[in-house]
């Protein structure tokens, strides 16, 4: 996983495996999330695909969260990218970076690495 941080953008990218057998999905989505070195603060961005594809940035420290059109996220074979346009990393040290993917809900794969680039 890897997170491109600019002045005005945050770009993230998924990189795809295998196929993993999981049974009836009605939606799925992958995520990072981060936080300050104390464990506070930090944000989570996610892309969750069902009968939509939406994107999505929630800030932990002001409780809110900023929506993205399906046209801010690209899907190849090998990754699933999202352009998060106008939004910040908001911190000025991150301490907990980790990305995740769910099936319905459930997290399938969890404490995945992350590489952040500013």
């Amino acid at each position: 996983m890897l997170a491109e941080v600019r002045a005005d953008s945050v770009t993230v990218t998924w990189g795809l495996g295998e196929p993993v057998e999981v049974g009836d999905v009605e939606f799925f989505g992958y995520g990072i999330y981060y936080y300050d070195p104390s464990g506070n603060g930090g944000k989570r961005l996610g892309v969750r695909f069902g009968d939509e594809i939406t994107a999505w940035v929630f800030d932990n420290a002001s409780a809110t969260q900023a929506n993205y059109e399906a046209s801010s996220v690209t899907v190849t074979d090998e990754a699933v990218t999202v352009h998060f346009n106008d939004a910040s990393l908001g911190l000025d040290a991150v301490g907990t970076i980790e990305a995740y993917a769910h099936v319905n809900g459930h997290d399938t794969q969890v404490e995945l690495p992350v590489t952040l680039l500013h």
